[in-house]
């Protein structure tokens, strides 16, 4: 117990020793020396773009080994703690302020003409900072439509195991309550030892458990455990909540605090990855070139919500009351964070690992990333000796690689962009959850209501006490919980009118004019997966949104219409263009309108009607046209948009392979919910969780099971001795990599003095520019013969993994030779290029060598 204090109190200094906010952690040494010495090139093995939930996972998970250096680098600031971030009845407050993106869509002309707020988190934490908190995965056959579509290893089984890793699910603390609101768990669905903290609050309204009853009086059953595969019907779900001190459990909380003291994992805030590099690529100008007196950062100018996070007036105008307490029942940050390492000790780290996909020589390898807070200030560059990963969401992800020359070849030109990877799949395939506000208010007050917290003083004020002194009561818990995600056919009575309207649809009718034939393809097939989800009554088409007020919200499950995310200038900091195209497609308006006819059903269900609901918006007399005319101006965004570098086969528009490498590249993968085929019916937290967790096992696993091999250049001057077996621990070289004779000095682990050691030998290993960890003569003399060419196998950090006879030395080489004019040809793997210069050089694959050796880079 005295060690895990002491590793816990190490674990606080450090962290609090990292500041967020600035233009790079110095969290380690290297970066410091990086920083100090004014040079604006970091180089690491991994470099993560975007830090929400796909990002901040993925940065944790390959930061596990001590020996990957990771950078993760996001464009939003750190939050402060704030208590409309932590306390859960303050979901959606945020929207529209410092930690939104504050984008807006164009004019949807399918609805009323007008653009949509489309809001994202811009925080370290991403959307898990904004979000409703509410914690599901969708459905089994959501995830076997992904391997339907051509991607094998994404169904539910293959992805239960990393929903599982991602999360710590600590049960209802009541089994009356979980009576009462139909809360069955079922364990072997859940982890119990994962990052993010995923409960329930410690107050539940009435009128969720009178919704679930009036659902099961007109057909709709329970699904006892939504996150159990089988989300049709009524649920409640759980939210990520930390059991302990009833606060929002970010992916900032639950993936970095606790490990912020790791000395190769780096995060910097307020950054803005502006182009990829690659390698022997001509790069964005326009990207690369600072513009004086620009301040802009990306940010979109769209602020506010004036129709709530889930429409109307769901967002509560709750006044924050200070702690009476000074803070005593708040969580201290020092404290919290020895507490939650303590915790964190106890909590097992396994995965199942995934296999990783070959990819082409031929492809291009990314090496790095350009990035500035703002448009004004010069670029910094960061060098990836292994891989760049893409997890800037759904709007910004296709931006970015279209900002570095992947993506549609007519818009790349248009914008003056060197076309690296034509892609037509990169910025199609946009889909959301569309919703619609609906509002039946309860007038029922011996009930109380979310509501009351904004205009019931006492109630108020009791709400805040509870709070502050026990971590209970009203504010634990957001207004959205209870809610419901029916099948089709219990809402429209059997009837297969949509679905046989869906069925009958080409798949062109209502696709952008001029979509790629690829991008066709692979809506054509998404259309028949679609409409046979719409008849099973075991897949949600829709989802009810309760706020516990009155407010039914629906939202579509099921979206038949798709958009595209494009740019309009080669310049990163101009906001992407966002076209959802809500409603063009009419199967979505008719999916809205029959949950809408469903809501008035239930309002007078002996259950509900205990409420005393009465139907304000849309009018109960509202005709047909009435009906699509308020469904045109309330069709807003769920905060689900996804598939925009869908993963998908090339043939069917896809931009990233299973292996959720981006077509065309070979060390450039996206992870985030752009990557989805198809929307799952749910909320995208855990998903996104869920698929960052396995792309981390896909990403180890690829960088693990590679090995290239060349053959070395002969020399006949090359002769000499060394120590077989030694594990040498430094090494200083001094050559002009002529092959000749030259003087090494060398410590050696295995002498008893470690005394430097200088000998006469050949530059029989060369890796210029190159950090080795490890070598080791395998050769049973020490002596060359004039003449040898051996083959050597390259086992490197930044494209390779360790070789599996590692003899466990660990000893670190600095070669800094510079090469005569001469061409040599380094080996396949990435990144790789050609050395034909007659100066000093850098090359992190080319080793030359005269004796069978294994080598070790990073």
């Amino acid at each position: 117990m005295f060690v895990h204090l002491l590793f816990a109190t190490l674990a606080v200094r450090l962290a609090i020793a990292l500041p967020l906010n600035s233009p790079l952690l110095p969290s380690y040494d290297y970066i410091g020396e990086i920083l100090n010495a004014g040079r604006s090139v970091v180089k690491l093995n991994h470099i993560v773009v975007g830090g929400g939930p796909a990002g901040l996972t993925v940065t944790n998970r390959l930061s596990e080994d001590p020996n990957v250096n990771v950078l993760l680098l996001e464009a939003g600031p750190a939050d402060k703690g704030e208590p409309f971030v932590e306390i859960p009845a303050f979901i959606g407050d945020e929207i529209g302020g410092a930690y939104d993106w504050n984008l807006s869509t164009v004019p949807q002309v399918y609805l009323d003409g007008a653009p949509r707020s489309l809001p994202q988190g811009r925080v370290l934490g991403g959307g898990t900072v904004l979000n409703g908190m509410l914690w599901n995965r969708g459905g089994q056959g959501d995830y076997d439509d992904w391997v339907d579509l051509g991607n094998p290893g994404w169904s539910w089984e293959d992805l239960l195991p990393y929903f599982i890793k991602s999360e710590t699910y600590t049960p209802v603390y009541s089994e009356e309550i979980a009576e009462q609101f139909s809360i069955q768990e079922y364990p072997a669905a859940h982890g119990y030892s994962g990052p993010v903290d995923v409960s329930f609050p410690k107050y539940f309204w009435n009128s969720s458990a009178m919704l679930f009853d009036a659902l099961n009086e007109v057909g709709v059953p329970t699904a006892y455990d939504p996150n159990a595969g089988w989300i049709a019907g009524a649920s409640f779900l759980p939210m990520n909540i930390d059991p302990d001190t009833e606060e929002r459990s970010t992916a900032r909380t639950s993936y970095y605090d606790p490990y912020a003291y790791r000395p190769n994992l780096w995060v910097s805030t307020g950054q803005l990855v502006t182009q990829i590099l690659f390698d022997g690529k001509p790069v964005n100008s326009m990207a690369s070139t600072p513009i004086p007196g620009d301040t802009s950062n990306g940010q979109g100018r769209f602020s506010g919500h004036p129709t709530g996070i889930f429409g109307g007036t769901t967002t509560l105008n709750i006044t924050i009351v200070a702690d009476p307490y000074g803070g005593s029942r708040k969580r201290n940050p020092i404290r919290w964070l020895v507490e939650r390492v303590m915790r964190l000790i106890k909590k097992r780290q396994d995965g199942t690992a995934a296999t990783s996909g070959d990819s082409s020589s031929s492809n291009i390898v990314a090496t790095g990333v350009d990035f500035a807070p703002d448009a004004q200030s010069p670029r910094q560059t960061a060098l990836a000796t292994r891989e760049v990963i893409v997890a800037a969401g759904a709007l910004h992800s296709p931006q970015l690689l279209m900002m570095s020359g992947i993506g549609p070849a007519t818009t790349l030109q248009t914008q003056g962009i060197p076309v690296h990877v034509d892609l037509p799949g990169v910025g199609n395939n946009l889909q959301d959850h569309g919703q619609v506000w609906c509002w039946y208010p309860f007038y029922n007050e011996s009930y109380p209501n979310p509501t009351m917290l904004a205009h019931n003083e006492s109630f108020a004020g009791a709400a805040w006490e509870d709070y502050w002194a026990n971590r209970t009561g009203p504010l634990t818990s957001g207004a959205i919980d209870g809610v419901a995600f029916p099948a089709l056919p219990y809402i429209v009575n059997g009837s297969t009118t949509i679905a046989d309207a869906a069925a009958a649809q080409a798949p062109q009718q209502f696709l952008p004019v001029g979509a790629d034939s690829t991008v066709l393809e692979g809506f054509a097939r998404q259309q028949s997966l679609r409409t046979s989800a719409l008849t099973d009554v075991t897949r949600a088409a829709y989802e009810i949104i309760n706020a516990n007020d009155g407010v039914l919200t629906v939202a579509n499950m099921r979206p038949f219409s798709r958009g595209t995310v494009t740019i309009e200038s080669p310049v990163p900091f101009v906001p992407p263009v966002i076209d959802p195209r809500y409603g063009s497609n009419p199967i979505d308006v008719q999916i809205i309108q029959a949950a809408m006819d469903f809501n008035q059903r239930l309002i007078y269900t002996e259950s509900l009607s205990q409420m005393d609901p009465t139907q304000r918006y849309p009018s109960p007399d509202a005709e047909d046209v009435e009906m699509l005319q308020y469904i045109n101006v309330r069709y807003q965004t769920e905060y689900h948009p996804a598939g925009t570098c869908a993963m998908m086969p090339l043939e069917l528009g896809g931009v990233v392979s299973p292996e959720l490498l981006v077509y065309g590249t070979q060390n450039l993968r996206v992870v985030d919910s752009s990557i989805m085929p198809m929307l799952p019916a749910a909320h995208l937290q855990a998903v996104v969780y869920g698929v960052a967790e396995k792309a981390a096992d896909i990403i180890k696993a690829a960088n693990k099971d590679q090995s290239f091999s060349h053959t070395a250049i002969p020399h006949p001057e090359s002769t000499g001795t060394s120590d077989v077996g030694s594990t040498l621990h430094n090494i200083s070289i001094a050559s002009s990599a002529t092959q000749l004779p030259f003087s090494a000095s060398a410590n050696t682990g295995n002498n008893s003095t470690n005394a430097a050691v200088s000998r006469s030998e050949s530059t029989s290993a060369s890796g210029v520019g190159s950090t080795f960890r490890s070598i080791t003569s395998t050769s049973p003399l020490a002596t060359q013969s004039p003449s040898s060419v051996i083959a050597l196998t390259i086992h490197s950090e930044n494209n390779t993994v360790m070789s599996k006879s590692d003899t466990g030395s660990r000893s670190t080489t600095h070669v800094n030779s510079s090469l005569p004019s001469t061409s040599i040809t380094p080996p396949a793997g990435p990144p790789s290029a050609p050395v034909t210069s007659a100066g000093p050089v850098i090359v992190t694959t080319f080793v030359t060598v005269v004796y069978t050796q294994t080598v070790y880079m990073r």
